[in-house]
């Protein structure tokens, strides 16, 4: 048998732009969560995005933000969780080619 010639991919690692750590998000609100487009490979690895909402570095898996989208959009809104207890240990992680945190901020 002929050997598989593989194609070569790169990951992806976009910076989240928003939030920042100082943005202020409200406790059933909606959001633009924000990333650079700007170092995007030719081959990406995996293309479609999930967001998810970290609390002083614990990812909440079970209950992403957004999912499903294209990372090449490079924004997705996202709406606060209506039982989210209000806090300063924030984050939001982008994950598909790869993962990103924001800074952290409040909620």
């Amino acid at each position: 048998a002929a050997p598989v010639q593989l194609d070569t991919r790169d990951v992806w690692v976009p910076k989240i732009l928003d939030p920042t750590a100082t943005t202020v998000w409200q406790v059933g609100g909606t959001f633009i969560v924000e990333w650079a487009l700007d170092q995007e490979p030719a081959s990406v690895t995996n293309p479609v995005g999930t967001v998810y909402l970290s609390k002083a570095g614990i990812l909440d898996i079970d209950n992403p933000l957004a999912e499903g989208f294209q990372l090449t959009d490079g924004s997705v809104p996202v709406t606060v969780p209506e039982d989210t207890v209000p806090g300063s240990d924030y984050s939001v992680v982008l994950v598909g080619d790869s993962g990103n945190s924001s800074p952290t901020f409040v909620i």
